[in-house]
């Protein structure tokens, strides 16, 4: 009776939690917007223990591969000393600019970022060539609003074309807005679905225990 209490008090605690945040938007009272106001304010703790929870899942993973001598575990040797070394500096030293937390952020992680993406733009363009061959009329009006589009970056053509910058504002300003709001609006209601799912209990994968 016990087990079963605790194994169903979290859905509980997300049904009543998710309905108060819920009903508190059409309820401007202060008996109602007081505690959305500690709520919130219990967001920022709650978010830093999550993270820290993120970190121990990752460290855990890297731990077990190296333990186990998995495919490429060297790799994961390096990440938990990197994490280890940031983490200590930071903790030490602190974070603000012209520490060593400061510099290894500034000359080490950023150009690591910046390979990954530009190393992502290679598979963008590889994705966008096999998105814009003209199989279909769909694929061609994709094809030709991104060549124009595309086009009228370039100063050189937006100099000599002047016509081809207000299509591609055209483009830009209204079948491009709508295609993004109807993405939003998906979104929005996956988003919306997902939720009361979880408030009333119908999507239990969040909380499920193995063997259940």
């Amino acid at each position: 009776m016990k087990d079963k209490i605790a194994y169903r008090l979290p859905y509980v605690v997300m049904a009543v939690l998710g309905l108060f945040m819920l009903v508190q938007y059409y309820i401007p009272h202060s008996a109602v917007q007081t505690p959305k106001a500690l709520l919130l304010q219990w967001k920022q703790p709650l978010n830093g223990f999550i993270i820290l929870l993120a970190i121990l899942g990752i460290a855990t993973a890297h731990i077990r591969k190296v333990y186990r001598q998995e495919r490429r575990w060297g790799y994961s040797i390096i990440t938990l000393v990197s994490m280890a070394a940031m983490i200590f500096m930071g903790f030490v030293f602190g974070v603000q600019d012209g520490t060593v937390f400061s510099d290894w952020f500034k000359y080490l992680i950023s150009p690591i970022e910046a390979t990954m993406f530009s190393l992502l733009a290679f598979f963008v363009g590889s994705a966008a060539f096999r998105a814009f061959r003209a199989r279909s009329v769909s694929a061609t009006v994709l094809l030709v609003s991104a060549t124009l589009v595309m086009l009228a970056l370039i100063p050189v053509v937006a100099q000599h074309i002047p016509l081809i910058s207000d299509v591609s504002e055209f483009i830009l300003k209204y079948p491009n807005t709508a295609a993004k709001r109807a993405i939003l609006i998906g979104v929005s209601l996956g988003a919306i679905s997902v939720a009361l799912k979880t408030i009333f209990g119908i999507d239990k994968t969040l909380l499920e225990r193995e063997g259940r």
